[in-house]
């Protein structure tokens, strides 16, 4: 196998352009999450290592596999792989539980965390609205802890959201710390977490029913994977 050790390499800057964009291609770190990816389904162009190893189809030199590592200490392998390719369909499909929906959140910790809790609860699927933080990125693809293989994950438009819901008779509910306390939805519906900053956006109170979470008063508001958390548990044990 051909030790790969310039930057102008063109698988290089393959890898480099994946870990930026992940537009089309994405980029898993770590043999057992190369593994995994690769038993669930997921499509893998190149799987690049920085030694030799039989697993490797691709060896880089240690500098420059350094250079596109992007954890703190690497684990030797990487994979790029086709993006996934979820349908709304498949999350509005099923009924019995409830999906979730982003809007705005830009931490990518915070959209791969709650990546996790959709897993963990049972969630359809997670939507992507305007303005939030890709799912496929390095940072949420290792904050989801390997529920990003199990989660169909969804971008959509405010309107594409209204539309989906009202065809597949989903409520759609959003966390709102200044409305009144309601339990969440079991099944069938749609729960809107916003931004950190600023919260849902005006766009999608205008279609929502608010539902807010109770509590001390003596914090102005949870951080958006704890309200997550919160209300997914509380949907999943009324089911």
């Amino acid at each position: 196998m051909t030790r790969i050790s310039s930057r102008q390499n063109a698988w290089f800057k393959r890898v480099r352009d994946a870990l930026r964009q992940h537009s089309d291609e994405i980029v898993i770190e770590g043999p057992k999450a190369v593994a995994d990816a690769i038993a669930a389904g997921w499509k893998p162009i190149a799987v690049i290592g920085a030694d030799e190893n039989p697993t490797v189809t691709h060896r880089f030199s240690r500098e420059l596999f350094s250079a596109i590592s992007d954890t703190k200490t690497s684990q030797g392998v990487i994979g790029l792989f086709e993006r996934p390719r979820a349908t709304a369909e498949e999350i509005f499909n099923k009924r019995h539980t409830i999906a979730v929906a982003l809007d705005g959140v830009q931490d990518p910790g915070n959209v791969g965390t709650i990546v996790r809790l959709a897993a963990a609860f049972d969630a359809a699927g997670v939507i992507l609205l305007p303005e939030c933080a890709d799912a496929f990125s390095p940072k949420a693809i290792r904050a989801s802890a390997g529920a990003i293989l199990s989660v169909p994950v969804v971008p959509m438009s405010y309107d594409e959201l209204r539309r989906a819901a009202v065809q597949h008779r989903f409520q759609v509910v959003a966390a709102e710390g200044r409305a009144a306390a309601h339990e969440p939805p079991p099944r069938e519906a749609v729960i809107v977490f916003g931004s950190e900053g600023s919260g849902v956006s005006a766009a999608v109170l205008t279609f929502v029913k608010p539902i807010s979470i109770v509590t001390s008063g003596r914090v102005e508001s949870l951080n958006v994977a704890a309200a997550a958390a919160i209300l997914l548990w509380r949907s999943f044990t009324a089911r």
